[in-house]
């Protein structure tokens, strides 16, 4: 069963991709699918893509083996946006969101904390100018927490100076933008920060 209509994100995966893991060919991939046996979406250049979900369901049902890096790939991604404007957190959010990320915000500093620690996120889009602390704080505070010192980091500005910059790089803090930010640039940077090694220094994204 195939369907031109799906979103199809970054995380689908070819038919070469899963013949490659299956020991077997593309085409018996993709004759699976032709028989109705493994859904799949169509790109817009004709080629199939397997949703991560589906291909597990079919390998469980067809005692296939699952391979660990497709059963995380069915967990969205999780990116928590730190901002004290609600105005900006209710933009960010809704924008942001698609298939494979899970997004949601918070603009109370205190309650940020307590998130970051219940919640994990696997990105932090963070103001440097937040009432109480800054930051950078926080980035140092996520960067001493066993289970967040990975978190990959994005912060935001209306001004950033040298000094602050060579903070951010001593931090692996991935990117830093300008405020209030090109929702299209940011969308970049996540995914940059996300399917990418991690930059050396912390970059403007221009």
């Amino acid at each position: 069963m195939t369907d031109s209509k799906r979103n199809i994100t970054s995380s689908w995966l070819t038919t070469g991709q899963i013949s490659k893991r299956l020991n077997n060919r593309p085409e018996t991939v993709a004759n699976w699918i032709k028989k109705g046996l493994l859904p799949a979406g169509i790109t817009p250049g004709g080629h199939y893509r397997i949703h991560p979900e589906d291909l597990v369901d079919f390998c469980e049902k067809n005692d296939y083996k699952v391979f660990d890096e497709w059963k995380k790939a069915i967990t969205p991604l999780t990116i928590m946006a730190i901002d004290d404007d609600p105005d900006i957190i209710r933009a960010i959010v809704p924008f942001l969101e698609r298939e494979d990320r899970r997004v949601f915000g918070c603009s109370d500093v205190a309650e940020a904390g307590m998130m970051l620690v219940k919640e994990c996120p696997d990105l932090v889009i963070l103001d440097l100018q937040l009432p109480g602390t800054d930051g950078i704080k926080i980035a140092s505070l996520l960067r001493e927490h066993a289970a967040l010192r990975d978190t990959r980091i994005i912060v935001l500005s209306g001004f950033i100076d040298q000094n602050i910059k060579t903070t951010m790089q001593d931090l692996r803090i991935d990117y830093f933008l300008d405020k209030p930010p090109d929702f299209e640039k940011l969308n970049e940077c996540i995914d940059e920060s996300l399917n990418n090694a991690r930059p050396k220094l912390a970059k403007s994204f221009d």
